[in-house]
């Protein structure tokens, strides 16, 4: 909680000391602002033609937030009384009098009349400045201030008005349980998407909804248009996009520039995502048309070319640098199946933390998309190769196949360990590992080439230390009859006498098992140590028969660093000491067979290890 009250604190007060750096002929302190003052405001309804529409205030919200406030106004124009305030509209800037009052922001979802809230621009430029990072926990928060005047509308008098940092409408309002009241809340923002198939547009949408992004069926510019506005320049009321992905497919949130300062670009009047510093391509944009809903309406855009770089995302607006090129994770992805060619996809996906395993997984599972309707049964190969800045790359070899993948269930199967890796090399709590380019490839086969284990026998359940165990794994491969693989394991010569497990698995399940024994790399806190574990995790395959055998812990890892081959005293005096931060090191035997099928189940049976008997004296 101090925390927190030390954190508002320093935003009040950097906020108060750069607003009082805004010139005051410029910009209107929101004080200043009365009831019934007439303005203008500025916005693209199509094309790249910034157009005018009336503005008027109703009243000014102290303390919406923490150093922030709300301008309550009427506009007019260009249609808005029947579309009502437009998702797109955001960062529309509002003047009055050639002096800028500030960017339309938010909305009242549910009224018959389009009523806005304008964030002040002072308090953008401070809150930019101050690169604040919006508080996950405020997304809850909606505060219902009091009017100091009355706010008429429609013939109905408001004594006040309650504004939410969601994206949506309380339930009472939306099912019109309190529609009397007056809500504000965020514009959500249309997300172009370009290039995507209408399945990976609702994983977006579920994604990406709670954060107030719109994800809509977009299309390229029309290459006439494009070359014709290629050269049009970020201007105040201008569509302004901001990209996460650019390539073959394209995903560009679109809003409106608020204000230009030099290099400077604001926009939008409210958060992206409220990432704080960030590294987004800033674009120019061209709006097809608006899109009317009972709800909110929202423009339908494309961007056209990159100008800049978005760098701050906070709770006030966007805001850019221009002639800055953005730093993007190049990817490549090819399809190919066992007839018809083989696609290639580029595309340039934003390196931004939270992001990336979303927006990888969305990419990987579009291209695959785009092959049609995949089989019930396929055996899917994949590929992927991570260049790593400075260090080798990773690798990633593996076959799928099985109920798992079949049909709709490929796409998540198949490409969520691969955006769970590629966002955990990213994210690493061990040391910065920059990604230089990613490649995966993707080859469908017609046909299930999976084997269940059905059951396991061994040759003998009794052998002497130093003696090879011998094994016979069924497999029931798909709708096929039952088969015979077989795996040996030599047994050290000073293993211990005593019961014994052996489990037969497949080899990525095997790999899975020696990780959680080995918490110097699980648990590294290096970066060395972390790429070990990942290696040891890439080695594992699916189409691999691995035996394994769990032995007793012999030693302890003191971080990254494994002590191994200790006596049980000091195993069991280290293991529970917690001063000294150690934890158990556990070991196995394994062996790996190939197999032409992919491995599905696991099965255990125990065994023992005695001394080889001498034999008697005739």
């Amino acid at each position: 909680m101090t925390s927190n009250l030390l954190t508002t604190v320093a935003l009040l007060l950097v906020a108060s000391t750069l607003s009082a750096g805004v010139k005051p002929d410029l910009f209107w302190n929101p004080d200043d602002l009365k009831p019934g003052m007439k303005g203008t405001g500025q916005t693209v309804m199509k094309g790249t033609k910034i157009e005018s529409f009336d503005v008027e205030i109703l009243g000014v919200l102290k303390n919406t937030a923490p150093g922030r406030d709300m301008v309550i106004a009427r506009l007019s124009g260009l249609g808005l009384e029947k579309t009502g305030v437009i998702a797109g509209m955001s960062g529309s800037p509002v003047t009055i009098d050639g002096k800028l009052v500030g960017a339309v922001a938010y909305a009242w979802q549910f009224g018959k009349e389009p009523i806005a809230g304008i964030t002040p621009f002072s308090q953008m430029r401070s809150f930019v400045e101050a690169f604040e990072q919006r508080e996950r926990a405020a997304d809850k928060q909606m505060r219902k201030l009091d009017l100091r005047d009355p706010l008429k509308i429609g013939g109905r008098q408001f004594s006040t008005v309650a504004v939410s940092s969601s994206f949506d409408a309380p339930q009472q309002v939306s099912s019109g349980a309190a529609a009397d009241e007056l809500w504000m809340t965020p514009l959500r923002t249309p997300v172009s998407a370009t290039g995507f198939s209408s399945h990976s547009l609702e994983l977006f949408r579920d994604q990406f909804g709670k954060n107030g992004l719109f994800p809509v069926m977009g299309g390229a510019t029309p290459a006439k248009i494009a070359e014709e506005e290629r050269n049009v320049a970020l201007q105040p009321g201008g569509a302004m996009a901001m990209a996460m992905i650019t390539g073959d497919f394209d995903m560009s949130g679109i809003g409106t520039v608020t204000h230009i300062d030099g290099d400077r670009v604001y926009g939008w009047g409210h958060p992206n995502m409220g990432l704080g510093a960030c590294d987004f391509p800033m674009q120019t944009g061209y709006i097809h048309t608006v899109y009317p809903r009972q709800t909110v309406s929202f423009k339908m855009g494309s961007p056209l070319k990159t100008v800049g770089v978005v760098n701050a995302d906070v709770s006030t607006c966007i805001a850019g640098t221009l002639g800055r090129k953005p730093d993007m994770i190049p990817v490549r992805l090819n399809v190919r199946r066992e007839v018809g060619d083989t696609r290639i996809f580029n595309v340039q996906i934003v390196r931004q933390r939270g992001l990336l395993q979303s927006l990888m997984f969305a990419c990987l599972t579009n291209a695959i998309d785009m092959e049609g309707e995949l089989p019930d049964e396929m055996t899917a190969d994949i590929e992927v190769t991570i260049e790593l800045e400075g260090r080798a790359p990773v690798v990633l070899r593996d076959t799928f196949s099985g109920s798992s993948i079949a049909a709709g269930r490929a796409p998540s199967a198949l490409y969520t360990p691969i955006a769970q890796m590629i966002a955990g090399i990213q994210n690493n709590p061990c040391g910065l590992i920059r990604i230089k380019s990613i490649d995966c490839k993707t080859v469908i086969r017609s046909g299930r080439t999976s084997a269940e284990i059905e059951a396991v026998e061994l040759d003998a359940d009794t052998l002497a230390p130093g003696e090879t165990l011998k094994a016979t794994v069924h497999l029931r491969p798909w709708k096929s009859n039952s088969v015979r693989q077989r795996i040996e394991l030599k047994l050290p010569v000073d293993l211990p006498e005593g019961s014994y497990t052996l489990t037969i698995s497949d080899d990525l399940t095997r790999a899975r098992n020696d990780l959680r024994d080995r918490p110097d790399i699980n648990l590294a806190s290096t970066v060395d140590g972390f790429l070990k574990g990942l290696q040891t995790f890439t080695e594992g395959k699916r189409t691999t028969l691995a035996a394994r055998i769990p032995l007793k812990s012999s030693g302890v890892a003191v971080g990254d660093q494994p002590l191994p081959n200790l006596s049980p005293g000091m195993v069991q005096l280290l293991g529970q000491s917690r001063k000294t931060g150690t934890q158990l090191l556990g070991s196995s035997l394994s062996a790996r067979q190939p197999t032409e099928w992919v491995i599905v189940g696991t099965d255990t049976i125990t065994f023992t290890v005695a001394p080889r008997r001498s034999k008697s004296a005739p």
